[in-house]
């Protein structure tokens, strides 16, 4: 869990305005300003939404559009860097009360890896919350450095208190990859309330229910296999608590607020230390000048990134968030955001341009599909833009966790196609009716 920082300052920071799923923050800076580490730059104006802060000191360039990440170009604050290291003042605040942390939350600019900002998930309005889990299914998720692995567990355990004293819930959860013997072996034997703490194996039909019962326990520890997918929330929160989230709901439905490992650590130092979320660990692979984690400031351009790596050969392709279900990038210019967690290099050599070909109807997307869809039926329905039929089968339910196109033997762009078709029927469909198919009822009321 160790990770390096990367030393360089960057010639130009790019901090966008909206780095979360909601309301674009409002600038509080302009052109000729200077600005500290920890300052904040960006207001939010709305419930859901979350503040942006600058991650160096120096002078703001200005206030436009640049690149982003997710492929679009947002308004952002750009800053000219100093070498300095000097912050605003840090006031942390460890005896703050519930909705004292939900203030902390958002004005600390905590959100989650998949774009939520963490205090609307914690506390959703009009919603309970009875169950806080953290995801840490995920290597690149970790949120920061540690000096040991127990140290780890033990701000983990600290974390998810405080993540349940927001909510309002009684009870807790940690899940850990089952094949992540250091997680496992951190966690093993910490003491929560007066207990020693054993890491619970998620197997066949057990849910987390089982085992908040057999250890006696509001706060455990489990491990299961490691779920992967852009829309994992309700396929996760099914597999560990068999609470099933319906389509067009989310977890927050049926009581479960999920968050991950550095929304998590953020509270903890937005609380412990009085620390804002202006940086972030991120992995980088495809070289082996990369260390496998590293601790970069929010707005560090791509470019940088990869000139502090040792990468022999050109780069042929940069990717964000998995070489499966992540997002080529056109530019290296593109900034590092709270939801950036990997960094993937292809040598020129490496990026594949295989021609599509007409599906075989071999089956094998649907044999690897963890939700039980036909994505090869999907794919050609989008294709053609028959996108009420999508809808029948259930598209919705797809995670995009891009199986389908790795085996797809026609080198088919299942995922891609799909992800049109539902960001076509979001559009199409967004004043219109729901329909329930003859084995799913719609309605986010309840749960199981």
């Amino acid at each position: 869990m160790e990770s390096k920082r990367l030393k360089k300052i960057p010639e130009k920071v790019t901090i966008p305005l909206k780095q979360h799923d909601g309301t674009i923050c409002e600038a509080i800076v302009k052109k000729g300003d200077p600005v500290l580490i920890g300052q904040k730059i960006g207001r939010s104006t709305s419930y859901y939404s979350s503040d942006i802060h600058s991650s160096v000191c120096g002078e703001v360039l200005s206030v436009e559009e640049a690149p982003h990440p997710n492929g679009n170009k947002v308004m952002s604050v750009i800053i000219q860097p100093m070498d300095s290291m000097e912050t605003v003042e840090f006031v942390p605040k460890k005896d703050a009360s519930s909705e004292e942390l939900v203030t902390l939350m958002q004005e600390a600019g905590i959100v989650e890896h998949y774009g939520a900002p963490t205090h609307t998930v914690l506390r959703p309005e009009g919603k309970q919350i009875d169950l806080v889990l953290i995801n840490s299914t995920a290597s690149e998720w970790i949120g920061g450095k540690y000096k040991t692995p127990k140290e780890y567990a033990s701000k983990m355990i600290a974390a998810l208190k405080l993540l349940m004293k927001v909510a309002g819930a009684s009870k807790g959860a940690i899940i850990v990859r089952k094949d992540d013997k250091e997680s496992i072996e951190a966690f093993e034997g910490v003491e929560v309330n007066g207990k020693a703490l054993e890491v619970a194996p998620l197997v066949g039909k057990r849910r987390l229910g089982h085992y908040f019962a057999d250890q006696g326990s509001n706060i455990i520890v489990a491990s299961q296999e490691r779920i992967y997918g852009k829309k994992i929330l309700n396929f996760f929160t099914y597999n560990v608590t068999g609470r099933k989230v319906k389509i067009g709901c989310d977890p927050t439905d049926v009581g479960v607020a999920v968050c991950g490992v550095k929304s998590a650590k953020a509270l903890y130092d937005a609380v412990h230390e009085g620390r804002p979320f202006y940086e972030t660990v991120i992995t980088v692979h495809g070289t082996k000048g990369c260390p496998e984690y590293m601790l970069v400031r929010i707005g560090t351009p791509f470019k940088d990134i990869i000139e502090a790596c040792t990468f022999e050969e050109d780069v042929g392709k940069i990717v964000a968030n998995g070489v499966i279900t992540g997002v080529a990038q056109y530019t290296d210019e593109v900034p590092v955001t709270k939801s950036t967690t990997s960094i993937i290099l292809l040598s020129k050599e490496e990026v594949l341009r295989d021609q599509s070909l007409a599906c075989i109807h071999c089956a094998r997307c649907v044999d690897v599909c963890p939700v039980s869809l036909v994505p090869s039926r999907l794919s050609v329905l989008a294709d053609q833009g028959r996108f009420d039929e999508c809808r029948q089968m259930n598209i919705q339910n797809c995670i995009e966790c891009g199986r389908c196109a790795v085996v797809c033997p026609s080198k088919i762009h299942i995922l891609q196609l799909i992800r049109y078709a539902k960001d076509a029927i979001a559009k199409a469909y967004a004043d219109a009716a729901p329909k329930e198919s003859s084995n799913l009822k719609l309605g986010c009321s309840g749960g199981e």
